[in-house]
């Protein structure tokens, strides 16, 4: 019985160390052969960046692009063609983008790279925290150099276009004023008592009415004629002035 144990651990001993040592021999000069033909991470990234590049500058002037790095893990066999950049998008656009690189032989592999376009404008922004229904004024107001690829509700360029106009919500400061936080102011109000100018020609005539509903700048009113009583429409000209064509 002793006998038959001590032989078995020398087989064990013996078979171990075989298995090992084939192992190592077999594996070293694969890997040693594989990580001197490995495809640089910074080359992939780099005609990514180019396809993206050649892309955006069609479009649009001083966009940026930042493109998040490859894991320093990946490791990826040589190309021996020229890598292929694409894009599952007909155009690159503003935002964020999906860029392929793949390569066709001697082994055929694609990677996929996050990158985001980025193109910075001036965007009118809060000057202070304002209350719903408040009327913009220019002091409400500045300009901010923003990523408008990132302003998914919109942004308005020119302070201009929105003076006198009137907010549906409250705003706190710094937000980024989109169309549709907005609403015209309404200049006639429903039961006002308004100047009704009626033109034909070269003639005008001024009488005075009564607006039947709210309405704001270049909006059409029904108005009733204090004078004659009768119900005309027209179109708002300012505030308490309504146009009508004869």
């Amino acid at each position: 019985m002793t006998v038959v144990i001590e032989c078995w651990d020398w087989v064990m001993r013996i078979n171990w160390k075989h298995i090992i040592a084939s192992l190592l021999c077999s594996v070293m000069p694969v890997m040693t052969g594989f990580s001197a033909e490995l495809q640089s991470r910074e080359s992939i990234e780099h005609t990514a960046y180019m396809y993206a590049f050649e892309q955006v500058q069609t479009r649009y002037d001083n966009a940026q692009i930042v493109m998040e790095p490859l894991d320093h893990r990946l490791r990826l066999q040589a190309c021996d063609s020229t890598l292929v950049a694409f894009s599952n998008n007909r155009k690159i656009g503003l935002g964020k983008q999906t860029i392929g690189v793949k390569c066709n032989s001697p082994v055929a592999w694609t990677v996929y790279i996050q990158t985001k376009v980025k193109l910075f404008r001036p965007v009118v922004v809060i000057a202070r925290p304002l209350a719903m229904n408040h009327i913009i004024s220019k002091s409400d107001l500045k300009i901010e150099s923003l990523d408008i690829g990132s302003l998914r509700k919109g942004y308005i360029n020119n302070p201009r276009h929105i003076i006198g106009q009137q907010l549906k919500y409250p705003l706190a400061i710094g937000t980024v004023i989109s169309p549709n936080s907005l609403r015209p102011q309404k200049i006639v109000q429903r039961g006002e008592l308004i100047m009704l100018v009626a033109t034909a020609g070269l003639m005008e005539v001024r009488m005075s009415g009564t607006a039947l509903s709210d309405a704001s700048l270049g909006q059409r009113v029904r108005v009733k004629n204090l004078s004659s009583k009768r119900v005309v429409e027209g179109v708002v000209d300012g505030p308490g002035i309504v146009k009508v064509t004869m």
